[in-house]
């Protein structure tokens, strides 16, 4: 099933550009789902039109969940921002999964400087566009200011120098007795039918290779770790654990 793109009040040139985007990379949906990417005043919508009322997934970083999230939260009591262990606020980290940037966003509030990738080239453009809208608002643009977003697969080998530590959020199939899955995990699922990320434990040695202390990959709670070697350590949460590895760099 195609996935199209579509334009609102007078976006259609940014709509065509997209198009022409997408196709010379070659991108086509290989899931059944009817999707639609839509340009508008508001930014850049996924949608999935097959669904009554219709599916719509536009980050909003400052009036969204998010946006409460990172206003209301108390960063230290995160469990992401403890398995980072005390690393001064201004330090360099890697997010290699940025998804549609919910840690992301978390590490650069935190005071972190995030690089992060993203290798699906539609939730690239979706958080994209939500990232650059974020930082023209004066609420966000210090923590924007921060992220630095690339697309592809993690390459934590092209900075210089390395990064202190990195997050890796390998993506898993929703537990099937969660009847009510967020409606923007239907519209992820929907766009990434095969939800299993299979060059997770390259990833995972990759990362642990072009880091100065460690890599923390987010796994859920009672799932079994990724790679050959055991967790340094783990910083579980309700339903999520964080599991810790050294840099293979470390003495």
């Amino acid at each position: 099933m195609p996935l199209t793109v579509q334009a609102i009040l007078g976006h259609e040139a940014e709509a065509r550009a997209l198009r022409e985007t997408l196709e010379a990379l070659g991108y086509q949906h290989s899931g059944e789902a009817e999707l639609t990417l839509e340009l508008g005043p508001e930014g850049l919508a996924l949608l999935r039109t097959d669904r009554r009322p219709p599916l719509r997934l536009r980050l909003d970083f400052a009036a969204g969940r998010q946006g409460y999230r990172l206003a209301h939260a108390g960063h230290q009591r995160e469990g992401l921002i403890r398995a980072f262990g005390k690393l001064p606020r201004d330090s360099h980290v890697i997010d290699a999964s940025a998804g549609i940037g919910r840690d992301t966003l978390l590490l650069a509030a935190h005071g972190f400087r995030v690089t992060a990738w993203e290798r699906h080239p539609v939730v690239y453009r979706v958080l994209a566009d939500a990232l650059a809208r974020a930082s023209r608002t004066s609420e966000l643009a210090t923590i924007i200011e921060r992220i630095t977003l690339f697309e592809g697969p993690a390459n934590p080998s092209q900075l210089e120098p390395l990064a202190t530590a990195a997050v890796f959020d390998p993506m898993f199939p929703e537990r099937a007795k969660r009847a009510a899955v967020k409606k923007d995990m239907q519209l992820i699922q929907a766009l990434m039918p095969d939800v299993a990320d299979p060059d997770a434990d390259q990833t995972l040695a990759t990362l642990r290779a072009g880091v100065e202390r460690r890599v923390i990959v987010k796994r859920p709670l009672h799932a079994p770790a990724i790679g050959p070697d055991t967790p340094q350590a783990s910083v579980k949460g309700k339903s999520v654990r964080f599991d810790l590895y050294p840099a293979l760099q470390a003495p």
